[in-house]
This record gives C-alpha cells, sequence and structure tokens, in this order.
C-alpha cells in the first residue's frame, strides 16, 4: 500500500507559472480601484489607495513584523470590508457592532462615483471591496485560460513532478490559490464536484479517498449559478468552460452575516482575513471540516509556496508533532533570496509560521548531518535542501522553487519517505 502526502500549495506554486503574487494582485487592486472609485482631489488614488495609505502610517510603527505582510492585498479588503460593516451600523442605525460604542470613525474622503462627486458612504467600501474580488476573478480566468499554451514547458515538467510522486504516493492537494495550475497538470484529481453535472457531492468528497484537489478558497472553475430549484441562489457549481459567461455580481448579493459584525462577501472565491468565518458555506466547510482527519491519515506533508499566513488552515497541524503513533516527514518548497539566513538565524513571520505550524528545533537544522548553521544561498547553489539532524522532528526546506525541485525530485522524495 501506497504511503499518503498531503500537500498544501500557496501562491508560491503558481508565479513560476505566470500567476500574480501577492504584490502583483496589491498592484492591480490599485488600478482598478481607480477604475471605479478615484478620490475627488486626486484621480491618481483611489478609496481603495485611501484605506492602504492610511493603514501604512499605522503599521510602519510595527518594527517586528514585515510591513508587506500587514499591508497585503488581504489585509486592505479585510479593512474596507471592516469600514463597511462599521459605518453601516451607523448609518442603518442597527447599533449592533461591539465596537462602535468605544471608537471614533475619521472623516471619509470624497470620490467620484458613477461621474459624480460625493463623500464616501458605507456601501462604497461594500461595491469597492466586491468589484476588486469579482475583476481579480476575472483576471485569472483569463491568466488560466492562455495557461496551457503560454506556459506548456513548465506545465510538462510540473507533470513530470507530480507523476513520479504518485509512484510512491497516494496524495491529495489542499489548494489555497484560485487558479488552476495543478488540474491543468493532472485534471483527474477529485474535486468534489460532478464532472458531468457541475454539482458539488459531498458523496464524491467523503467517499473517494485521496488523489483529490480541494480549493479551499475558492477557485476560477467556482461559478454562483444557484440550485436548480432557484431556493439556494448563491450555491456554487464547477464550470470547466472558462470561457463562458460566469456569475459574479458579489454587490449583488446579499451578504454573509456574522455574530461578531462583520459583513462578509457571498463570492466564488474567499479574500481578506476572518477566512474562519468565511469557510461556514458550501463547499468551503465540507473542505475545511475533512482536514484534521487527512493531516492525521498522512504519512508526510508537502508545503509548496506557502506563506504560512492562515491561521485557520496552520491550527491543523501542530499534532503531528506530538503524534507518538507516527512521525510524518514533512518538505518545505520554497524561494529565498540570496541574502535570506537558513532556519538557525532566520527569525521572521515566514519562519515564525512554519514553526507554530510545524513546530521544530531551529538549532538543529543544518545539512542534516550536524548542526552547522549555513545560509539559504549555500543549500540553493548546491541544490540541496536544509534539513533537521533530529529524526524526532523530521523537516528539509528547499529554497529553489517548485520548478527547480521538479528537477531534482529524486531528492524530494528522498525526505518524503
Amino acid at each position: 500500500m501506497k504511503k499518503k502526502l498531503l500537500i498544501i500549495t500557496g501562491a508560491g506554486a503558481s508565479i513560476e507559472f505566470g500567476m500574480p503574487s501577492v504584490a502583483d494582485i496589491d498592484a492591480l487592486l490599485e488600478i482598478w480601484g481607480i477604475e471605479i472609485l478615484p478620490l475627488k482631489n486626486d484621480n491618481t488614488k483611489s478609496l481603495y489607495s485611501w484605506v492602504k495609505e492610511h493603514l501604512s502610517k499605522y503599521t510602519v510603527q510595527n518594527t517586528k513584523n514585515r510591513l508587506e505582510r500587514l499591508l497585503n492585498f488581504e489585509s486592505v479588503l479585510y479593512t474596507i470590508q471592516m469600514l463597511y460593516s462599521v459605518s453601516k451600523d451607523i448609518q442603518s442605525r442597527q447599533y449592533n457592532h461591539r465596537l462602535n460604542p468605544f471608537i471614533d470613525i475619521i472623516d471619509f474622503p470624497e470620490v467620484i462615483s458613477f461621474g459624480k462627486e460625493k463623500k464616501a458612504v458605507a456601501h462604497d467600501f461594500h461595491f469597492l471591496h466586491s468589484y476588486l474580488v469579482d475583476k481579480l476573478l476575472a483576471f485569472l480566468r483569463d491568466k488560466c485560460k492562455t495557461l496551457p499554451t503560454d506556459k506548456k514547458t513548465e506545465l510538462d515538467l510540473l507533470q513530470s513532478f507530480l507523476n513520479r510522486l504518485q509512484v510512491e504516493f497516494d496524495f491529495g492537494f489542499v489548494n489555497l490559490n484560485y487558479d488552476n495550475v495543478i488540474l491543468t497538470a493532472l485534471p483527474d484529481l477529485n474535486t468534489g464536484f460532478d464532472k458531468l453535472t457541475g454539482k458539488f457531492s459531498r458523496k464524491l468528497l467523503f467517499e473517494t479517498g485521496w488523489n483529490f484537489c480541494y480549493h479551499l478558497h475558492g477557485s476560477v472553475h467556482f461559478d454562483m449559478k444557484g440550485g436548480d430549484d432557484h431556493t439556494e441562489m448563491h450555491k456554487i457549481c464547477w464550470n470547466s468552460y472558462l470561457s463562458s459567461l460566469f456569475q459574479h455580481n458579489s454587490s449583488g448579493r446579499s451578504n454573509n452575516d456574522t455574530t461578531e459584525g462583520i459583513d462578509h462577501l457571498n463570492s466564488n472565491i474567499i479574500t481578506g482575513l476572518d477566512k474562519a468565518n468565511q469557510v461556514l458555506r458550501e463547499p468551503f466547510a465540507s473542505y475545511f471540516m475533512q482536514l484534521d482527519r487527512l493531516a492525521y491519515e498522512a504519512d508526510a506533508i508537502l508545503f509548496i509556496g506557502y506563506g504560512f499566513a492562515d491561521v485557520h488552515l496552520n491550527k491543523i497541524f501542530p499534532f503531528v508533532r506530538y503524534d507518538k503513533e507516527k512521525i510524518r516527514k514533512v518538505v518545505v518548497i520554497d524561494w529565498a533570496g540570496p541574502d535570506e539566513d537558513g532556519l538557525n538565524f532566520r527569525h521572521d513571520d515566514w519562519t515564525y509560521g512554519l514553526f507554530t505550524t510545524i513546530p521544530y528545533n531551529a538549532s538543529e537544522m543544518g545539512n542534516g548531518v550536524n548542526r552547522t548553521p549555513q545560509p539559504a544561498i549555500r543549500f540553493k547553489k548546491s541544490n540541496t535542501l536544509e534539513k533537521s539532524a533530529n529524526p524526532e522532528l523530521p523537516l528539509a526546506v528547499w529554497y529553489n522553487g517548485l520548478l527547480s525541485a521538479s528537477t531534482n525530485i529524486d531528492k524530494i522524495i528522498k525526505e518524503l519517505l
């Protein structure tokens, strides 16, 4: 019987296939924000820019964390969402948001909305949020439509990498990306959706077993067409034809309300923060509820391009280090710059996220034999992995990205078996 390998893919797993990075998406949202809600006094900026600038003035006081995480597009979208929720509570006289008795909201700027000058109000933040998310999905679908031709060489290499893994493992992906890079390389993976009808099927999800790809935060293939009897107007189905017309219109749908007073979008994908609340709808909840069992069944875990920033996901994994019945191998495929330290001396958000997800002893990291700390560049140049010298806490990190790992597959598999 094959061993089981659980694979977590983050944004870094798709960058080499032409998909935008977190920073790229932020730049796109800046541009699209100007299209829909430019500032009256400066048409080169938008309501999105205004929120980001105020966040920047506040977060720059933080000297311990990397500001790109505090100011990435998901943080900005979450802030926009919070501003909508807080200001709507006042404007609509709901008096339900728990923070409003204790805070004052600064004056919102004047914007140009559909050609008219006005002061921004709650609805403008909601409209901006939904517009940007829908625009991002349309952009990614266009990228994915041309993926097979634009990145054929890279896809062939990825397919070879995954086929080689399948010789040794039954595997499954928890895909945090919206793109279809993994499914373009291996289209037969189970997604929990019926391929003929496009309907989500718990039977497929619960009874099919491994060799799956679960899009935990949504996919370019998610289409919110609603149920057959029109009673579930926000029901998500699978649409394989990216050139067809997809149902978005997040701004025109009712929100997903929470007892905390945050109004989440009814979108095809999940963005921003507070994802633990956002995953509580189909199919996201069914995916999420599987994760603890999958981590338990796994014999090894592979993280590819994951920034370890999704706390709701990270909380699933620490038990694997303290399970006395099975030691699970862990490999991380990532990218490190030429000046990056190895894990012994690297102290940043990424390493903290890795440590809290898969606890390890930094002082035991090196070449896997002795405990001599080395910078990441040495492992990059030699095409080797930084490894733990402690067999009770197995961890290996590849610093040259996914495509480079694909040409060194035997080294990766050795650390997973």
